[in-house]
């Protein structure tokens, strides 16, 4: 229930399955099996089991897990070990599902686990709602006519556009750069032709960040997924053309501003 209006919001009939970590998870990387990192966890109630591949790449064997940030990852695994009473080690990682990879941080053992099946249940969040906290109210059951009052902090991180991938930076010969990217889309029909993923923030626009050493030294904005760091702009920036620099790439929404960043380099 919403406390300041007393809406209801949603009625659950099952318990969810939930868990803590019992050992600290790292980063990992994203559109590639993770074979070396391990989700180990204690589970209050319920069971995990082992999926195949195909089952897994399908959706099966999804996890929400609480970075020490505060953001969620949604990780997907392949192997269910039973360790030990409601213990488990889950290897076989797929990190960063559901357009969460820019939630991917440190873990720490204690951090909450959620199994997302069929007990979860989704909220749509008002737009009103995003950037802000919310006080939600809720009831087990006619017995329990207070309820409990949590403070709900909704961030921006799930609608903000997704970090561009396959950056490239390559010189023409003439001392200037060409930088290029691939937009990702949270419209993506899950289709594998090689048609470029629907547009779901329009205008389209970029922000490019070039970087001496930690230091913004010039922004390059555009409205394609391309740009030109001409080599007048490197000798103003850095005295002459430079040997190598990195830069960073975010694209950008009229609503919510700068998107997840994506971080690129040059090598001449």
């Amino acid at each position: 229930m919403d406390d300041l209006t007393g809406t209801g919001l949603l009625a659950l009939t099952v318990t969810a399955t939930l868990g803590e970590l019992t050992a600290p998870l790292a980063p990992g990387a994203i559109f590639t099996w993770d074979e070396v990192s391990a989700v180990e966890l204690v589970l209050y109630t319920g069971h995990l089991a082992s999926k195949d591949d195909d089952e897994v790449l399908a959706g099966a064997n999804r996890i929400a897990v609480e970075t020490d940030g505060g953001d969620w990852e949604i990780i997907g695994f392949g192997d269910a070990d039973l360790t030990g009473p409601q213990h488990y080690r889950l290897t076989r990682l797929l990190r960063g599902q559901g357009g969460t990879d820019w939630a991917i941080g440190t873990c720490s053992a204690g951090n909450r686990v959620m199994l997302l099946d069929g007990r979860v249940s989704l909220l749509p969040v008002p737009g009103t709602w995003l950037g802000t906290s919310a006080e939600l109210r809720s009831f087990a059951g006619p017995a329990d006519p207070s309820g409990t009052l949590a403070e709900v902090a909704i961030g921006l991180g799930p609608v903000l556009p997704l970090a561009p991938v396959h950056l490239r930076a390559v010189g023409d010969g003439a001392g200037n750069v060409a930088l290029s990217w691939v937009r990702r889309s949270r419209a993506d029909p899950d289709s594998w032709a090689t048609d470029d993923a629907p547009l779901d923030v329009t205008p389209e626009a970029y922000r490019v960040t070039i970087l001496n050493g930690t230091t913004p030294v010039r922004t390059i904005d555009t409205a394609a997924p391309a740009a030109t760091y001409a080599v007048a702009q490197q000798t103003a920036d850095f005295g002459a053309p430079p040997a190598s620099f990195d830069f960073t790439l975010v694209q950008l929404s009229p609503l919510y501003g700068p998107g997840h960043a994506a971080a690129g380099w040059f090598h001449a």
